[in-house]
């Protein structure tokens, strides 16, 4: 089973359950996720839900866009329509549950994973966890309501992190806000167990903190204001420029990440967290499945996902392959509404 759901005392325990995937999500997670969720809206003897990843390496890795590449050689896009639809649904049924929703978070954490995890109340972190938003690597973009997430960041964090795609630890993401306490791995069935036992969502945060260990952020703190400063513009040209003019180890390294991404996706990315910003989750998300939608039209997404999903040479071929060949008409296109196949929350 690809989900392993039981109950353990007041908690409804939710095990994402594909370790030799990372537990990357596919279509009948999302939907077996939803059921769940409906029967412990109803449930009075759960008070609370918990997400955790089984094995090792990974809470979630994403969503499985595998698939999605795979249907593009058939006559069909329907995977691609409601795979981003019921997931961004579920999304949002995250952020608003009326019970808490805690996550277990160790190992990767990327993509559709932190979706599950930071729409929720409570994020408990390992001492070995990988974050990150990496979708303009494959013609994507930062989705599952990421723009929400990303532009609520202190100054231009969360721009940086969705341009870059940048990986960050336990201790940056505790920094930035988006986990709340870490809890070293061997105690997460000790804090399973405990949470279990609780009704009050204030206690749920008071164990947390009492089995938590301290954390020294490592690499953003060193770096806020060289992003903030940098990252400012409304501009993919801009902001390069910038960073050229930093000249510094990290500078380098920053222009070498946004170049090896798509084009297209940095532009749209742009755009996309500079309105999240002063949008609501359910705006944000309209926005990202007409996005997605764009996406799943064109061709830097098939592109990028065979480099690195498929044939793993990592030498994409955008189209268009530069900056400059990117029209605004191509960038507004992936803002347009959907008429009636919008998104509906």
């Amino acid at each position: 089973m690809a989900i392993d759901y039981y109950k353990n005392k007041n908690a409804a325990i939710i095990n994402l359950n594909r370790p030799q995937y990372l537990n990357t999500l596919n279509f009948e997670m999302i939907k077996e996720i939803d059921a769940i969720l409906k029967d412990v809206e109803t449930n009075n003897s759960i008070k609370m839900i918990i997400f955790k990843g089984e094995g090792d390496k990974a809470f979630c890795a994403g969503g499985d866009v595998k698939s999605f590449y795979e249907e593009k050689f058939t006559d069909s896009n329907t995977l691609r329509k409601n795979f981003f639809y019921e997931e961004y649904k579920l999304n949002y049924k995250i952020r608003t549950f009326e019970k808490p929703i805690i996550s277990l978070v160790h190992g990767i954490c990327m993509g559709g994973g932190v979706g599950l995890a930071m729409h929720g109340d409570l994020v408990i972190a390992s001492e070995n966890v990988t974050f990150a938003m990496p979708e303009t690597a494959i013609g994507l973009f930062p989705d599952v309501g990421a723009g929400k997430i990303l532009s609520n960041l202190e100054g231009d964090l969360g721009l940086y992190l969705a341009l870059t795609g940048k990986r960050v630890k336990t201790a940056d993401l505790i920094f930035l806000g988006l986990a709340n306490q870490c809890v070293k791995r061997s105690d997460f069935e000790k804090i399973e167990q405990e949470l279990s036992l609780l009704e009050n969502e204030e206690d749920m945060f008071s164990i947390a903190k009492d089995l938590s260990v301290k954390t020294e952020p490592v690499y953003l703190p060193k770096y806020v204001n060289d992003i903030n400063n940098c990252f400012k513009f409304n501009s993919i040209e801009e902001i390069i420029e910038a960073l050229r003019g930093k000249n510094n180890e990290w500078s380098k390294e920053t222009i070498d990440l946004i170049n090896k991404m798509s084009p297209t996706s940095l532009k749209i990315t742009l755009k996309q967290i500079r309105l999240a910003k002063n949008m609501t989750l359910s705006e944000d998300l309209t926005m990202e499945y007409r996005m997605s939608q764009g996406c799943m039209n064109g061709h830097d997404f098939y592109e990028g996902v065979r480099s690195v999903l498929v044939d793993k040479d990592y030498s994409p071929k955008w189209n268009p392959s530069s900056l400059e060949n990117i029209s605004d008409d191509i960038i507004d296109d992936h803002f347009k509404s959907l008429g009636s196949n919008d998104l509906i929350l």
